[in-house]
């Protein structure tokens, strides 16, 4: 009988352990539905008056099994969230039912969930998928990065009133997983200049916007940055997020900031406070260990059409010529630096 218990205990076990996969444990691409009332949902993008919609997502985990999970839905964001702008707007997918265990979601509240901005164009996906990149090239270089998760989504009408259609979408890794994997907790208070954050790390977070191309962040009032802080020393450290602006990205609808001097997202110009040469040899070292896995990731990626890979790297090659070079790094973050 104790015999019988005790093999009962380990197949219970060896079940959860193998349910614990979790979203972002993998960069596989996962298939999901998300079904819910389409015409609602998408036509309700008032910031003011947006509501939660009741859904239902599927996906088939790392077992083959089917799950399937309650969840609230709401659009979100800002340029992406008008109808102008973009068919498709991004969203907030809430996991309210907390009984539920042992899948990609357990214990996640909510994650933003990033839509093509325009479903019916295909340039539209290579942009999506541009931008899910980004992300994992900030991943390579500090662990104080939002992790992503690529899925192919089938949105389904329950009022059959839209046909089915499937587009790519990637999942944003959310602040309480992002605190409790780095061991810091959130900062929401506005103000905290560049210079007061985390130094050496806000330098690699400075230049690699300037490797992305992209001028659309502010860390005093957190626009496209958040920041945290370990509770050892309490220092802010800033995260950068919302990569769809830049340069590496370039999608048709975007554009510098007026107060920055280039004529278009491509072009680089840095945003970072002046530092020593020895200061900049130590952060654009992050830079150079890990060049090889950053065009790796580049070149293997399934998504991206042959066309697409070569801009990029010829985008990312223009950025090492300038970091390899005394000359350049001196020019670019030295004499272009902010000074205030």
């Amino acid at each position: 009988m104790l015999r019988i218990i005790l093999i009962s205990i380990f197949i219970v076990f060896a079940t959860c352990s193998k349910g614990q996969e979790r979203l972002f444990d993998s960069h596989s691409i996962i298939r999901i539905d998300i079904a819910t009332d389409l015409r609602k949902l998408f036509n309700d993008i008032n910031p003011e008056t947006a509501k939660y919609h009741k859904g239902i997502l599927t996906y088939i985990d790392s077992g083959g099994n089917s799950v399937t999970i309650p969840v609230k839905l709401k659009t979100r964001g800002i340029f992406r969230r008008s109808r102008e702008n973009c068919n498709l707007p991004p969203l907030t997918v809430n996991f309210k039912d907390d009984s539920l265990s042992n899948n990609y979601f357990s214990n996640i509240g909510k994650l933003k969930l990033v839509n093509v901005c325009n479903r019916k164009r295909e340039s539209f996906q290579q942009f999506l998928v541009k931008e899910y990149l980004v992300y994992r090239l900030y991943n390579l270089l500090t662990e104080f990065s939002f992790r992503v998760r690529m899925v192919k989504i089938v949105y389904v009408d329950i009022n059959n009133a839209i046909t089915p259609f499937e587009t790519l979408g990637f999942f944003i890794e959310d602040m309480a997983s992002l605190n409790q994997r780095t061991n810091t907790k959130p900062i929401k208070t506005l103000g905290i200049i560049q210079d007061a954050v985390d130094r050496p790390k806000m330098d690699v977070t400075a230049i690699f916007q300037y490797m992305i191309g992209n001028t659309d962040w502010s860390v005093p009032k957190q626009h496209n940055i958040k920041l945290v802080v370990k509770e050892s020393d309490l220092i802010p450290i800033a995260i950068p997020y919302d990569f769809d602006f830049c340069g590496f990205v370039n999608p048709p609808y975007t554009k510098p900031p007026e107060i920055i001097p280039i004529s278009h997202v491509t072009e680089r110009y840095f945003r970072g406070f002046c530092r020593s040469a020895k200061e900049l040899e130590q952060a654009v070292l992050h830079f150079k260990t890990p060049k090889t896995d950053i065009f790796n990731l580049i070149e293997n990626d399934t998504l991206l059409l042959s066309r697409t890979k070569k801009q990029l790297i010829d985008y990312l090659n223009e950025f090492y010529r300038v970091i390899e070079n005394p000359k350049y790094i001196h020019r670019e973050f030295i004499d272009n630096c902010r000074k205030n």
